[in-house]
């Protein structure tokens, strides 16, 4: 059986819409993801600490993609390491938190899968609801998913 996943992608330096794409690509290769779906893409200002270099303050480009896969295949922990695996075949160098990238890709959720596994994972991710270019982007292409999401997080509240 398969379990609908999405992730963010995001991408403030270099080619932002080829980095995205080749993103996809490159996940659904390394998954073997299938039924893939792609909002469009929205353009923000960066996420930054108070005291960032004025230099990081870069718009990014945003996207969500949804994919069926098989988690008995990749397990959540080695998705996070293809995700990872991915970021810096496409060049991401790891200049800090907060700092520009040229590929950023977050796991959203997993279907409702409530997963944490120490400080390296939480699904559905910790920020989901947080962030307005999480929700927006999710929403165009999973509204059922994000709104079953949605009830299960404020039934806990």
């Amino acid at each position: 059986m398969k379990n609908k996943i999405i992730f963010a992608l995001g991408s403030n330096l270099g080619n932002r819409k080829s980095n995205l794409t080749k993103a996809v690509l490159e996940l659904e290769k390394s998954l073997s993801l299938e039924d893939i779906k792609t909002s469009r893409i929205l353009k923000n200002k960066a996420l930054l600490l108070p005291d960032s270099p004025k230099e990081w303050n870069i718009d990014f480009y945003n996207a969500a993609l949804s994919a069926d896969i098989d988690i008995k295949e990749f397990p959540p922990l080695k998705i996070l390491e293809i995700c990872q695996e991915t970021e810096k075949k496409l060049g991401r160098i790891d200049r800090g938190k907060w700092s520009p990238r040229e590929i950023d890709i977050d796991i959203l959720a997993i279907d409702t899968l409530a997963i944490n596994i120490d400080d390296k994972l939480s699904i559905p991710h910790k920020e989901l609801f947080n962030r307005q270019f999480f929700i927006s982007r999710f929403g165009q292409i999973e509204p059922e998913l994000l709104y079953q999401l949605s009830s299960k997080v404020h039934a806990k509240s």
